[in-house]
């Protein structure tokens, strides 16, 4: 018997064959649509899409809105606004000012308080008057953190009504 320069070739134990192919196509598409429904889920819960209501309207006034802010800056009118805390509890304070700090003549005083992420917490107040251009409103109980408030009303000009609005954020701690 003759001695045999190459040792025997052993057959591998384990073989890839077509199945098992499958199986791990199979397992990976499957964790990555598990891993998708998971982020797909989160986002719908944690953001319910528009922050502001008919965002499609206000699109189409959008230049109707610049043209008013345009004038509002070429006037000179400002406003000021404010948290008063008491015992009682806070009163929203705004001052609707003319170039020379002028009470300025205005029709009903709105002011919607919001929260930058959501919509739940979303306040909207009738701010009445209290002369020199100054307007109030009870607060109800706010949460700490940053709010923001935009007063919207018209100013009497001439013989016209001039749309006025002011955005501004307040910080509660």
């Amino acid at each position: 018997m003759m001695a045999s320069l190459t040792p025997a070739l052993k057959q591998p134990s384990k073989v890839m064959k077509g199945h098992h192919v499958l199986f791990w196509l199979m397992g990976f598409f499957g964790l990555m649509l598990v891993v998708n429904g998971v982020f797909l889920w989160a986002a719908i819960t944690s953001f319910p899409g528009e922050d502001v209501h008919h965002s499609y309207l206000q699109g189409i006034h959008f230049n109707d809105r610049l043209s008013a802010q345009a004038y509002q800056e070429k006037m000179g009118w400002r406003s000021e606004v404010g948290l008063l805390t008491s015992d009682d509890g806070d009163v929203l304070i705004c001052r609707i000012l003319g170039p020379d700090d002028s009470a300025l003549p205005a029709g009903p005083v709105t002011a919607e308080i919001r929260r930058a992420a959501t919509q739940n917490s979303d306040i909207v107040l009738t701010l009445a008057p209290v002369g020199g251009g100054e307007y109030r409103a009870s607060l109800p109980l706010l949460s700490e953190g940053a709010w923001h408030v935009i007063i919207d009303t018209e100013i009497r000009d001439g013989d016209a009504q001039v749309p006025f609005r002011a955005v501004k954020e307040i910080t509660l701690q």
